[in-house]
């Protein structure tokens, strides 16, 4: 069977079910994992499908495309961003780019003294109503669907900038690292990271179920991962190898790996 013809199975498969996983693939069409894997993404890259973990779903079911106004606060994702904001030292510069779970921090933060640069309108937003932190927006083509500056003179004027942390999200994890539906999103997501001493990921559960098209970065150049569960044995077995920080905010308490030297 020629992989158009794949191709057309599977989208058949998803326009009745929710999702489809790499097993259902191989079982339905009687071929390898690796060639299930290659069609899923050749499908990926023509954006017909989201890939995430063991599988796809069509994008209109991903919840991670939804608009950022969406996006529901939840008890987890403000216990990660108060468990970051426990990082923050007087004195620092930060970093802090469009992503919900960052926005919470401004809860959290108080009246640090610290600089605050971001690309969210948000954050800008509620850092005004909850601090009197300094911050500084940066300058770009302004995204409705994500409430953010992004593009050229975005990632340029980071060039301007060295700061001591960088708290970041992404909407997909896996142990090959962090990955974004969006290209432009990934591309300035890089330079943030290459502009920062230390890099911070918040990240809920739900974002290590998820592989997106464009690479970001590889989960070694996070220095501390803060989330609300313990991630799968892959992407823990990278923590460990890579002596990264890892902060899990569980109800019950926190726990935690060796810090990165």
């Amino acid at each position: 069977m020629y992989q158009e013809q794949r191709l057309t199975l599977i989208k058949k498969y998803l326009s009745s079910h929710k999702s489809i996983s790499l097993e259902e693939i191989c079982e339905m069409l009687s071929v390898s994992k690796d060639t299930a894997r290659r069609d899923l993404v050749k499908l990926e890259e023509r954006e017909e499908i989201i890939r995430i973990k063991g599988g796809a779903t069509l994008p209109s079911a991903n919840k991670n495309l939804m608009d950022y106004k969406e996006r529901k606060v939840t008890p987890s994702k403000e216990r990660i961003a108060q468990s970051a904001s426990f990082l923050i030292n007087d004195h620092y510069d930060l970093l802090i780019d469009a992503s919900s779970t960052g926005a919470l921090m401004a809860k959290f933060m108080e009246n640090k003294q610290v600089n605050v640069i971001t690309n969210s309108i948000d954050i800008v937003d509620l850092l005004g109503e909850y601090t009197d932190i300094p911050t500084f927006l940066l300058p770009g083509k302004f995204n409705r669907k994500n409430r953010n500056l992004t593009g050229p003179r975005t990632i340029e004027t980071l060039n301007d900038f060295m700061v001591d942390q960088l708290f970041i999200g992404a909407c997909g994890i896996s142990c090959e690292g962090a990955t974004s539906p969006d290209e432009e999103e990934a591309f300035l997501k890089k330079k943030m990271i290459s502009r920062a001493r230390q890099v911070i990921l918040l990240a809920d559960r739900s974002k290590f179920e998820k592989t997106f098209l464009h690479k970001v970065c590889d989960i070694t150049d996070f220095d501390v991962i803060i989330t609300d569960t313990q991630p799968d044995d892959a992407v823990m077995k990278k923590i460990i190898e890579n002596n990264i920080h890892l902060i899990v905010t569980e109800e019950e308490g926190e726990s935690e790996s060796d810090e990165k030297n």
